[in-house]
């Protein structure tokens, strides 16, 4: 990866949050999450400092523990609500009550046990709020890259609403009653329940069962063995830490640096910004050859910081360190999961993912138990030392089995790299894209053999890793792809025929990406449901949502043009409008101009025959000013349409390879003026 596309990748996550920014419904998504974070984070903080101090560290280890009881429901109780209307809003008020009654326990001064119940039930109620808001979001995306930009949002609001609400969780608490705090908390809960109100109305069709779920944990056995067991224990053992540092962290701020209870706030957020800051860290991995290393260092790293944390001599200096643990922590799971994808074939990392991911949890939430334990067997310093032991251990023991699997692996990373440069697939992320090199099937193919038939069914998207491709619509040439040029997937979006035929011109290395797995990249769903989703309309919202540049340059015959052509090119083409009926163009005329869809559908007709529709993204007439024929096709407005036409002029005087000068300087361009709603059309 060159540092151009390094950059790009360090500013995926951020410039994901922008692209968001004007859907509105996408907005009150994000910022429902937010709040919900933070209200979460605020609440447990307070409750952990309460906690401690009515019951000592035991009682904070079982607030941890709650996150059991958020895997046993992940298993059970998420696919019984999965794809329900309003699971949101339904999910979001449940927890606003039982925090609401976990406040009204602690400021009526009734039993710690009523509100370790409460959020244990808490738990099981929020698990299944995050895999019903990732089968929403392509409901409400504009675009598929929409999709990934608010998946990356999601991410991004997590790791901050996390800081952040354990800020003010242990500022607020330092100084009104925790209960007040909780109480807010609570209330922010409410907030979030409202946001979503009327966002998730759809219903879905798919609904898994929990004994299919559950039939997946017969996979854990398997997980444990083969080339990939040291990167799934050594994940284990992160989260199991993480469940660790999660009671440690009040005992530590309130007992050991007598920080007071602003002091839990600030070493939880400084965890929470450690994690933000690796975000850029983790971008820069893309398409890295080897991830061994990097992977190591951070497991490595992420143990020996918590076990300096037990021997620093004040928390200002525990601050800083836990920055950075909370940086290795970050990086230490991106970088594992990562390599899990190249080393396992689709199959087997689906399996294996979908088991740790359960797995974790129930882990974290044993580490809360185990670390009062700790406490009370050798102290707060020495619990610390060992709660950081177990990582660098693990990874000293197998770092070469490490490093054996990392060369296995090294072969993927150039193709992760390559899928990255796809526009089609650039606002992926990193764990997305190796999963989906992971899925991709390498192909060589002879010179003359088409990729691609027009008119026939699309089930694949493809990538050219190396060789040529020549691209025709209607028999006549229109453009040619090289490597890193991606294309069919307009047929797969939009369940459509082939639109052009590509046809290979030297031998080409190309990968192919099933239909399903491409649309669930694209759309952040799992596999079993991409079906849920309506391709034609995210389609559409994604055409209208481009800039023109965009939308000009997945053009067949644009796609050679460089950002700078295609900025001069969207400047000068002239956007009309058409009324249902109107022709754009007549078949057997004189031609001067292309055209690109941008809005509604046309009808093409060849004799009076209809051919095919054309929707937005799709162009038309450039044919004749390439090979300077008559209209091939009379293009009719099925209903109102809007349209970008592209003169034949303009692409000869920018320079494009198959537009001739000489045949098109003079040539009569066409430009609209408009009058309110009606359209003149003059020749100048």
């Amino acid at each position: 990866m060159n540092s151009a596309e390094r950059d790009n990748s360090i500013l995926a996550c951020g410039a994901g949050v922008r692209e968001v920014v004007g859907n509105t419904r996408m907005r009150r998504l994000l910022a429902a999450f937010g709040v919900l974070s933070v209200a979460e984070w605020g609440f447990v903080t307070a409750l952990g400092i309460h906690a401690y101090r009515v019951g000592g560290a035991m009682a904070v280890g079982l607030v941890g523990f709650r996150f059991f009881f958020g895997a046993v429901s992940s298993a059970v109780l998420a696919p019984l609500v999965d794809g329900r209307p309003r699971v949101l809003t339904v999910i979001a008020a449940l927890r606003f009550l039982l925090l609401g009654l976990g406040a009204a326990s602690v400021l009526t001064g009734l039993g710690l046990w009523i509100v370790i119940a409460l959020i244990a039930i808490d738990a099981a109620i929020a698990a299944p709020y995050r895999p019903a808001q990732a089968r929403l979001i392509p409901s409400l995306a504009r675009a598929p890259a929409e999709v990934s930009a608010a998946a990356a949002g999601v991410s991004m609001f997590k790791t901050l609403g996390q800081a952040l609400g354990a800020f003010l969780g242990g500022v607020g608490t330092a100084l009104v009653a925790p209960g007040l705090v909780m109480a807010a908390a609570a209330g922010a809960m409410g907030v979030a329940a409202v946001l979503t109100c009327g966002i998730d109305q759809r219903t879905s069709a798919l609904r898994r069962t929990a004994g299919a779920r559950m039939a997946g944990l017969d996979a854990i056995p398997r997980v444990f063995r083969g080339a990939a067991s040291p990167l799934v224990i050594a994940s284990g053992l992160r989260t199991f830490v993480r469940g660790l540092w999660t009671s440690l962290v009040v005992v530590v701020a309130l007992q050991l640096f007598a920080l007071g209870s602003s002091g839990v706030g600030v070493l939880t957020g400084a965890a929470g910004v450690g994690a933000a800051i690796a975000v850029p860290v983790t971008a820069s991995l893309i398409g890295r050859r080897h991830l061994a290393t990097p992977c190591a260092l951070a497991f490595v790293f992420a143990g020996l910081s918590l076990s300096v944390v037990g021997a620093l001599p004040n928390g200002e200096f525990a601050a800083v360190v836990l920055c950075a643990w909370g940086a290795a922590m970050a990086i230490a799971d991106a970088s594992s999961l990562s390599l899990l994808h190249r080393l396992l074939d689709a199959p087997t990392v689906s399996r294996t993912v979908g088991v740790m991911e359960s797995l974790k949890l129930g882990l974290e939430g044993i580490g809360a138990l185990v670390a009062p334990a700790l406490v009370g067997l050798f102290g707060v310093r020495t619990a610390l030392i060992l709660a950081g032991l177990p990582l660098p251990l693990t990874i000293v023991v197998s770092v070469k089995r490490l490093r054996s699997a990392d060369t296995t692996a090294a072969g993927r990373a150039a193709l992760v790299s390559l899928l990255h440069q796809v526009a089609a697939l650039r606002s992926l992320d990193m764990a997305s894209l190796e999963d989906l090199t992971a899925r991709a099937r390498r192909i060589v193919l002879p010179p003359h053999t088409n990729v691609v038939t027009q008119d026939e069914p699309g089930e694949d998207f493809y990538v050219i890793e190396h060789g040529k491709a020549e691209v025709f619509v209607g028999g006549y040439w229109v453009g040619e792809l090289g490597r890193g040029a991606g294309f069919g997937e307009r047929a797969l979006l939009r369940a459509t025929p082939r639109q052009a035929t590509v046809r290979t011109l030297t031998t080409t290395t190309a990968h192919a990406i099933d239909r399903t797995n491409f649309l669930a990249a694209v759309t952040g769903q799992p596999p079993e449901a991409v079906e849920e989703v309506d391709l034609v309309e995210l389609h559409r919202r994604d055409q209208i949502s481009r800039p023109l540049s965009q939308v000009l340059g997945n053009v067949a015959i644009l796609r050679g043009l460089d950002h700078d052509e295609l900025d001069d090119l969207a400047q000068t083409a002239t956007i009309e409008v058409w009324k249902p009926g109107e022709i754009i163009i007549r078949e057997r005329d004189t031609a001067s101009a292309m055209y690109v869809v941008l809005s509604g559908k046309a009808h093409t007709t060849i004799g009076g025959k209809h051919l095919r529709d054309l929707l937005p993204g799709d162009s038309f007439g450039e044919i004749a000013i390439v090979h300077q024929v008559p209209r091939q096709a009379t293009v009719t407005a099925a209903e109102e349409l809007q349209t970008c036409r592209v003169t034949a002029q303009v692409l000869a005087e920018i320079g494009h390879p198959a537009i001739p000068a000489a045949a098109w300087s003079g040539t009569q361009t066409i430009t609209a003026t408009y009058s309110g709603d009606s359209m003149q059309r003059a020749a100048v």
